[in-house]
């Protein structure tokens, strides 16, 4: 799979099934589409706790914002702390960012 088709497929899973989320870093501002989900019991270890969701995001969505540890995050009004984001690479291309947020 190119790095082109993998962003495309998330994208179409995006749009399908995705929902408005939101990044701010001092007065910026990003809105984007992605799919929030909690942890399994079994992920529960080490730093992970109930509260913190695992955020998939397009860098199609962002534009040029890539997500930081300590952004500000918000999903239907629900809000949280970016606290690790894992840029997904295919060669030097990076086709998705998969987010942890602690929700507050």
């Amino acid at each position: 799979m190119t790095p082109s088709e993998a962003i495309a497929a998330l994208d179409h899973q995006l749009a399908r099934h995705g929902q408005p989320i939101g990044f701010k870093r001092g007065s910026t501002i990003q809105s984007a589409t992605g799919f929030v989900r909690g942890y399994k019991p079994e992920a529960l270890a080490g730093l992970i706790t109930q509260a913190d969701r695992s955020v998939i995001v397009s860098p199609t969505s962002l534009s040029t914002y890539v997500p930081k540890a300590n952004d500000d995050f918000n999903a239907n009004g629900a809000l949280g702390k970016v606290i690790a984001v894992e840029p997904i690479h295919i060669g030097a291309t990076v086709v998705r960012y998969n987010v942890t947020v602690r929700m507050t």
